[in-house]
């Protein structure tokens, strides 16, 4: 199985920068246009996660030559106002960084900030759920209430590289797969507002 990762960020309803802007989590599904040395443009996703400074050493363990974890799925959680922890969204084959990068933005007013990110995909590869898909069953992420159980304790990031969480992470991703052959997306749909934020 590939590398499966979960976050926990604030909850949100679109995650396109628009809700909460001081928050860097809130632009988690907002696309970015960047230009490559050839002249192309791609839309990418850069995933905050404000809380940590560093990722895991497990993270680090699985970093190639070139500081990062390749074709990672991250999965982003938050806790609903009913108390759960549901499932807001996934990237899938994204870059994960065991150190917070930065990304130079400007804002709708002009105003300039960085945006930092340890998650990176492409807009094709991420999936947003929509709000009444979140808080079915099949999208419940465990508490670790328990030593040895697998599930979200005090710590905001989640590895399921973990013989505790193997049977979990495996269902889960089985889910991820079904869902991305015939579930709705609003990244691939005009269900989100536009939001105006650029890079520089």
């Amino acid at each position: 199985m590939k590398h499966l990762y979960f976050c926990l960020i604030p909850y949100f309803v679109h995650y396109d920068g628009t809700e909460s802007p001081d928050v860097p989590e809130c632009a988690n599904f907002l696309p970015v246009d960047i230009c490559d040395e050839n002249g192309g443009t791609h839309e990418l996703l850069f995933g905050a996660l404000t809380a940590k400074k560093a990722l895991p050493r497990a993270v680090f363990d699985a970093a190639s030559a070139e500081g990062f974890v390749a074709d990672a799925t991250v999965v982003f959680c938050a806790k609903a106002e009913t108390g759960a922890l549901v499932t807001v969204g996934w990237y899938s084959h994204a870059n994960v960084t065991p150190y917070p990068e930065h990304l130079p933005m400007t804002d709708e007013d002009g105003g300039e900030h960085d945006h930092p990110f340890f998650f990176c995909t492409h807009r094709r590869n991420a999936t947003l759920l929509p709000e009444d898909e979140r808080f079915k069953p099949m999208w419940q992420i465990p508490r670790a209430k328990n030593g040895g159980k697998f599930g979200f304790s005090a710590d905001p990031f989640l590895s399921g590289d973990t013989a505790s969480g193997s049977a979990f992470c495996r269902a889960f991703a089985e889910n991820i797969a079904k869902y991305e052959e015939t579930g709705d997306n609003w990244m691939t749909e005009d269900a989100s507002p536009d939001d105006e934020t650029t890079t520089n």
